[in-house]
Order: structure tokens, then C-alpha cells, then sequence
């Protein structure tokens, strides 16, 4: 499922000596793919990368109690579902608003320092949290105020950390890293902070955020660590810095309009997420209504999917491997079409139970194909920008799709979002397909 590239439901060309990808710096859609298709799987991830690994796994642990204790500490201070529902809202409207704009920043900036800045400003926010938690002194409009600045430290800390994954990871082995950081977001997130969350809030109330704001310190502690041959930051203005602002935000604007194959993909992105959120947002209410399924059966739907997850991400460089960047991201693609269609054509339990779980799959197998050839070809001085631009594409249509879904289920019932976004994400694929193997084959990946 799309809406998986992006998130549980949001969230790359080397020479014969296949240096970092950070210190190359590729041609535009120059790739070459004869040391990805090295075999990778007995080589050791480096020291660096290692920490970075488990700064993730551990700070995904205080986002995933932060997850279940959220909203519990929101419907403690309101009754109000608007103000509740501002909560979410606060987290994700800076990907919206500020992630063109970010890139800019992490373009002109020193990578690592950033994302070290990032996690100890959440931190401390998370701190501040616990602390008004626990003595009462909480309010509705302060916790979505300080969520909302989680939001900035979100996009800043994301943005970074796929920047500069390739400063610290062999260009043939990104997919294989980026696949290990992604089973390892989902079984941190879901499965352990998740269920610690909302049993350390029962327990007392500011719990679950002083455990998060540890784990970013710890994390920052761990980003901090990280040592690199790579520059991250030229020390002096380069031209490009001289250039103003909005100049430089064109800048990475035009080289992604101006790359075919990535800029297919943005598109393909965007509609996916359109598409897939028409049903997803009503995910819930397709399981009660049309399945039948409640509580402890919706519990299963969601495991299935965070299995699911865990196995893309495993499993994610070992397919693009197997097919390589162009078939991987036509087979996902086609995946998330037909599990889309089976949802809305057969009601029923395991069809729902496969389809959940190949979107999953899917989904994560995308992100891993995907982000590392974004990695792989996109040039670092315009990474961020680029990636930026990219993702703004990919999602701006997410809340979109939730609103049309929303709509269709009201005239009809709610399995007809998954059939149309079904149909969608078909002729999307159908038209799509050659165009991205074509442009592939011409990048070299």
C-alpha cells in the first residue's frame, strides 16, 4: 500500500570501485548497477552505519509508546474531536508546509548536525510533555503546540537522515540498509512501543513520553557519535549558497522535472497515495461493516500488515536483487493494484488477511527499491532539495484521497474506495510501466 511507502500507513550510480555514494558524484541519470549486483548478504554494514541503526531502533521504540499514549493523553484533556484530532494534524502538516523548503536547509547544512539537533529538540519537548503530564498542569492547546514542533523535528531529522544515509553506506549496499531500517522502524514502532506505550500510561501517566524523550537523547548521543570521511558541510558559501533562497529551492525543482524516471515515479507516488487512501482511511469501518471484524480481529488485520512490513523490509533488497530497480517498482505497483481491487470485488476475510499482507510487503519492498535509487542518483549537493520535492509530490495528494474516499463510502458502501482506488492505481500502472523501464534501462538501474 502506498500509503505504507509514506508511512505505517508516512514512510539510489557507482563506478567499477564502488565508493560511498556520498563522495560520487553521479551525472544526471547516470547509474550503474555492477556493484549492486554484487552479493552483499556476507559483507558486515559498517561501524557507522551500525550506530545510526540502532539510534533508530531506539528512538522508534519512544515513537511507537508516543503513538499509544498521544491520543490517550488527548482525550484526557478534551471531549472535543476536533481538538483530538488536531493532535494528528499538528504532527503531519509540517511535511505539507515545510518540506520544500527544508530541503534547502539540508542542502546548505551540515547533515549529521542537524539530525543530532533534531532529536535533542525532541527531547526536550517530549520532556516538557512528561513533565506537564505528570503534575497536571497539561493543556489540549499546549500539547498540540509542542506536537506540532515534534512535526518540524520530524521532517528535519527524515529528510537528513536519507541524505545522509550514503555518507556512511556503501553505494551496494543501500537497498539492504535501507531494508534492515525499516523492519527495524516497524518491530520498534509497532510491536514493542505500541503495547509499552499504553501500558506505561495506564501505569502513570507521564511515562511513556520521559521514556521517549530519552530515547532521543539517547539517539542524538549515537548520531553524534558517528564518524565519516565524507565532508557533510563545505566549511565556506559555495556558489550555490550565494544563490538566494527560492533560487536554489528551483534548482531542485528543475533537475527532478528534468529526470524522467524519477519524476515518473513522484507522479506514480502521488496517485498511489491518492488511490490508496480513499480506502485505507476507512479501514477501520471496511473491517466492522463489510468483514464484520472488531476489536480483536482488527488487531490481527494489523498485525498481519506490520508482519508484513517487517518481511518487505527484509526481504526488499533481495527482490530488487532478483528483478532489479524497474521490475521491483512494477511489481509493487501492480501489487497494490490488485490487492486494492481483491478488497473491493471479495468481501470477505482472507482475501482481506492476503491482500493486507502483500500491500504490506509491497509497500516496504517500494520504499526500499525507491529511496536507494533516489540515494543512488540523485547528486548530494542537490539532495535534499530533490528528495524533498519528490516526497511533497508523493504525498501532498494523501489527504486528498482520504476526503474522495470519504465521499464514495457515503454514496455507495465501504469497499467501493478500494475498488475505484483499485481501478486508479491500474490504468496508473498500465500507462506508467513502460515509461519507467524504459527510462530505467537508459539510467542503467
Amino acid at each position: 500500500m502506498c500509503r505504507a511507502v509514506t508511512a505505517t500507513f508516512l514512510r539510489t550510480a557507482t563506478d567499477h570501485h564502488c565508493r560511498h555514494a556520498a563522495s560520487y558524484r553521479p551525472r544526471k541519470g547516470a547509474a550503474s548497477t555492477s556493484c549492486r549486483r554484487t552479493n552483499v548478504a556476507s559483507v558486515t554494514f559498517p561501524p557507522s552505519f551500525r550506530r545510526q541503526w540502532l539510534a533508530s531502533g531506539i528512538s522508534n521504540i519512544g515513537d511507537g509508546m508516543d503513538a499509544a499514549a498521544g491520543p490517550l493523553l488527548a482525550a484526557s484533556l478534551t471531549n472535543d474531536p476536533r481538538l483530538i484530532a488536531l493532535v494528528g494534524v499538528g504532527l503531519t502538516l509540517p511535511w505539507l508546509l515545510l518540506s520544500l523548503p527544508l530541503g534547502v536547509v539540508i542542502d546548505r547544512l551540515d547533515r549529521k548536525v542537524l539530525m543530532v539537533r533534531a532529536n535533542v529538540a525532541r527531547c526536550a519537548l517530549f520532556a516538557l510533555v512528561a513533565v506537564l503530564a505528570s503534575t497536571g498542569d497539561m493543556r489540549i492547546g499546549i500539547l498540540i503546540a509542542i506536537i506540532t514542533l515534534v512535526g518540524v523535528c520530524e521532517v528535519v531529522f527524515d529528510m537528513s537522515a536519507q541524505a545522509f544515509l550514503p555518507a556512511i553506506v556503501p553505494a551496494e549496499m543501500l537497498e539492504r540498509a535501507n531494508g534492515r531500517l525499516f523492519a527495524t522502524e516497524v518491530v520498534c514502532n509497532t510491536f514493542l512501543g505500541l503495547p509499552l506505550g499504553a501500558w506505561a500510561f495506564v501505569a502513570a501517566i507521564g511515562t511513556p513520553f520521559a521514556v521517549n524523550a530519552a530515547s532521543f537523547g539517547v539517539a542524538a548521543y549515537l548520531v553524534a557519535s558517528i564518524r565519516t570521511t565524507i565532508p557533510l558541510s563545505t566549511g565556506g558559501p559555495s556558489d550555490d549558497e550565494r544563490k538566494s533562497f527560492a533560487s536554489q529551492l528551483a534548482d531542485g525543482l528543475r533537475w527532478l522535472f528534468a529526470h524522467r524516471l524519477l519524476r515518473t515515479m513522484a507522479v506514480m507516488l502521488g496517485i498511489c497515495n491518492l488511490a490508496t487512501m480513499m480506502g485505507q482511511a476507512l479501514f477501520v469501518k471496511y473491517a466492522s461493516d463489510e468483514l464484520g471484524v472488531t476489536g480483536g480481529g482488527y488487531g490481527v488485520l494489523l498485525a498481519v500488515m506490520s508482519a508484513g512490513s517487517i518481511l518487505g523490509g527484509l526481504a526488499g533488497d533481495r527482490v530488487a536483487s532478483k528483478f532489479g530497480t524497474s521490475g521491483t517498482i512494477v511489481v509493487s505497483y501492480t501489487t497494490f493494484a490488485v490487492s486494492s481491487l481483491a478488497m473491493g470485488l471479495w468481501r470477505n476475510i482472507p482475501v482481506a488477511i492476503a491482500a493486507s499482507a502483500a500491500t504490506a510487503i509491497a509497500g516496504t519492498v517500494w520504499n526500499v527499491a525507491t529511496v536507494s535509487l533516489r540515494q543512488r542518483i540523485i547528486p548530494s549537493e542537490l539532495f535534499g532539495r530533490v528528495n524533498s520535492a519528490y516526497r511533497f509530490i508523493g504525498t501532498g495528494f494523501i489527504a486528498i484521497g482520504s476526503a474522495i474516499g470519504g465521499f464514495i463510502a457515503k454514496s455507495y458502501d465501504y469497499a467501493a474506495p478500494f475498488l475505484v482506488g483499485g481501478i486508479i492505481m491500474s490504468v496508473t500502472i498500465l500507462v506508467g510501466a513502460r515509461t519507467v523501464v524504459r527510462h530505467a534501462a537508459t539510467a542503467g538501474v
